[in-house]
């Protein structure tokens, strides 16, 4: 029983001209020195072309592609949904930082217009109870400068 590979041979194929390795390394010895015989070159390729095979290729090939028209997705769109929702997100992210930082400058100077308008009725608590522990430590750096700079 034969197997599919044994059924499957190639029959015919490349043949090798007679006496073609005997005489090869003739040949090529004669290409190196120069001396090359043109008898033994072949008049024509051995290749040829059928008739109108690129024209019925082409109408061949054509047929076989499917000439489907692809959907083409607009980003337009999406960009647009995209960038309202990243310009929502932005504003309420910036817009507490603008608004803290203006009621922060509206607070400073109205404490410190009260504190210019009742500097003489207020006492040391009431002064300390309005600071926190940044103002002073700033406070005794000044302190500790305007002396050093009192010493020198």
């Amino acid at each position: 029983m034969n197997t599919n590979l044994e059924n499957n041979k190639i029959k015919s194929g490349f043949t090798a001209p007679t006496d073609y390795f005997d005489t090869l390394s003739d040949k090529i010895f004669e290409k190196i020195n120069g001396e090359v015989n043109t008898s033994l070159l072949p008049e024509t390729s051995g290749f040829i072309v059928p008739e109108n095979y690129f024209a019925k290729n082409e109408a061949e090939l054509l047929r076989k592609i499917n000439h489907s028209e692809t959907k083409v997705i607009s980003l337009k769109a999406a960009f647009y949904k995209v960038s309202g929702i990243a310009a929502v997100l932005l504003l309420t992210i910036v817009s507490p930082m603008f608004y803290n930082t203006v009621e922060t400058k509206k607070n400073e100077l109205a404490e410190m217009n009260y504190l210019e308008i009742h500097s003489e009725e207020l006492g040391i608590y009431e002064v300390g109870s309005m600071l926190d522990n940044d103002d002073i430590i700033e406070l005794e750096n000044e302190l500790i400068y305007n002396d050093l700079n009192a010493i020198n």
